[in-house]
């Protein structure tokens, strides 16, 4: 969220407080582009961020976004920052990586998960190295790893594959294994065959056994990674919802019951 600081913070205010009043101060000259998003420099009376020549809303460009998102991330609202990071989602920006890469280490849990997750959901290459050795950090909260993980897996770069079965050998929870099985799979690295063997064989959890099953499977060729899931439910929308996604769905339908009975 941008912010104008000082004379000009004044002046916009005034200007949305009272557009007849701003415009005979500033006597109808043209101060700046009409495209401009600062009140005081349009032609006119006209509202900001909209063409005083055509009357429609100036579009952004990435350049203006990530401006704007930077400003965002200096504002001491995590929600706020949280919110400029969500505009980076989509945006085709080579240095949108980046912002996210140094949004992981905000002191506020909410925006780092966030930047972890755009990561992952942007199958950045570039983020492996920096996560991987964020994941063994003494300051990472235990949530932060398992997004850590699973962004790894979603990102399927084989680099990471030491990093997921480090975490995996280290003494976790079910969650947290099971995590880490389902992203070895989608890396799809054959070093973690044995690893994953082992676990599949050994790990008291059947789920978690069940998982290192199937990723040995996905290793194999046996079956598909999850993104491959995803693009072939794109293209065919009569596909099937994969288990885990059904299962998902299950789990996220138990807790609202589970809350609802409390």
């Amino acid at each position: 969220m941008s912010k104008t600081p000082g004379l000009f913070a004044f002046i916009a205010s005034a200007v949305l407080a009272s557009p007849a009043i701003a415009f005979a101060q500033f006597g109808g000259q043209g101060l700046g582009s009409a495209l401009s998003n600062d009140p005081s420099s349009h032609q006119g009376q006209v509202r900001p961020g909209v063409d005083d020549t055509a009357g429609h809303p100036a579009q952004e460009t990435p350049f203006t976004i990530i401006k704007d998102v930077k400003l965002g991330l200096k504002d001491a609202d995590p929600n706020v920052r949280v919110g400029e990071l969500t505009k980076l989602g989509d945006l085709q920006d080579p240095e949108v990586n980046a912002i996210l890469m140094e949004s992981m280490a905000d002191p506020d849990l909410r925006v780092k998960l966030k930047a972890i997750d755009l990561l992952g959901s942007r199958e950045a290459d570039e983020a492996v190295a920096p996560m991987s050795s964020m994941l063994f950090l003494r300051s990472t909260e235990q949530i932060a790893r398992l997004h850590l993980v699973a962004e790894l897996g979603r990102i399927g770069d084989g680099q990471a594959a030491p990093a997921v079965m480090q975490f995996l050998a280290e003494p976790e929870d079910e969650r947290g294994r099971g995590t880490a099985v389902f992203a070895l799979g989608e890396i799809g690295n054959e070093k973690a065959s044995p690893l994953l063997k082992r676990v599949a064989m050994e790990d008291q959890s059947p789920t978690v056994r069940r998982l290192a099953r199937e990723a040995l499977r996905k290793i194999d060729g046996e079956l598909p990674f999850e993104h491959q899931k995803q693009l072939a439910s794109q293209q065919d929308p009569h596909a099937p919802v994969p288990t885990d996604q059904k299962l998902a769905k299950l789990r996220e339908l138990d807790q609202k019951l589970q809350n609802q009975e409390r």
